[in-house]
């Protein structure tokens, strides 16, 4: 996984709505999401990059002064930790 996070609050805020939310589908097993949000942060800025696990993929976040996007796009499988590889609702 690779993260990178950098955000400055505001203390006296506990805001967290969801504004809008779009979603589909790329592929079989990839889909992406863009959502908007009102919240507490001042600024912030995230991105995300997994190869493995739960829904796995890249997710970038950018907020400024309360109001934040997200645009993820990620694998729709859940990771077997057992057999080490993918499982979907095709190979259950």
């Amino acid at each position: 996984m690779i993260s990178f996070n950098f955000s400055i609050t505001n203390p006296w805020s506990d805001r967290w709505n969801i504004l809008w939310n779009k979603s589909g589908l790329i592929s079989k097993y990839k889909a992406w999401e863009f959502n908007g949000y009102s919240t507490g942060y001042i600024i912030n800025a995230e991105f995300r990059w997994t190869l493995k696990g739960d829904h796995a993929g890249a997710c970038l976040m950018l907020g400024f002064l309360g109001y934040e996007v997200e645009l993820h796009v990620y694998d729709t499988r859940h990771w077997d930790y057992d057999t080490n590889t993918w499982k979907s609702s095709d190979n259950v």
